[in-house]
């Protein structure tokens, strides 16, 4: 029996989720998102001389909308090459694409998530 990686078996399980099961990790994720990336900022910007502040606020916000452009871009074009390669119908194919954009961002956020801990200690 082959062992199944963590990440493949979410997102296989991901086109079984009920939209209210849905909706609710997202409004999950996005309070945890709106209350960390606050007390994040303040402490980065507490690095910073006073006279330094407006500066390093602008480049955060900047890279925060960089960092979603690129994850997003990433990901359509992840969900975009499976359509064009993969046998079947939009809806299969798409939901391929989907399994495995996720399934890269899974990765990614385990990277930033190590990252964070080895420099934070």
């Amino acid at each position: 029996m082959p062992r199944h990686q963590p990440s493949a078996y979410l997102s296989h399980t991901a086109r079984h989720l009920a939209n209210p099961f849905i909706a609710t990790v997202y409004v999950l994720y996005m309070a945890g998102m709106g209350t960390c990336m606050g007390s994040v900022m303040t402490s980065a910007l507490r690095t910073l001389a006073d006279n330094q502040q407006t500066e390093g606020n602008a480049i955060l916000n900047t890279l925060q909308q960089f960092a979603g452009a690129v994850g997003t871009s990433l990901s359509a074009v992840v969900v975009a090459q499976s359509q064009t390669h993969l046998a079947g119908s939009q809806a299969y194919t798409t939901a391929v694409g989907t399994q495995n954009a996720f399934i890269m961002l899974t990765v990614f956020a385990t990277v930033i998530w190590f990252s964070y801990f080895k420099v934070v200690k």
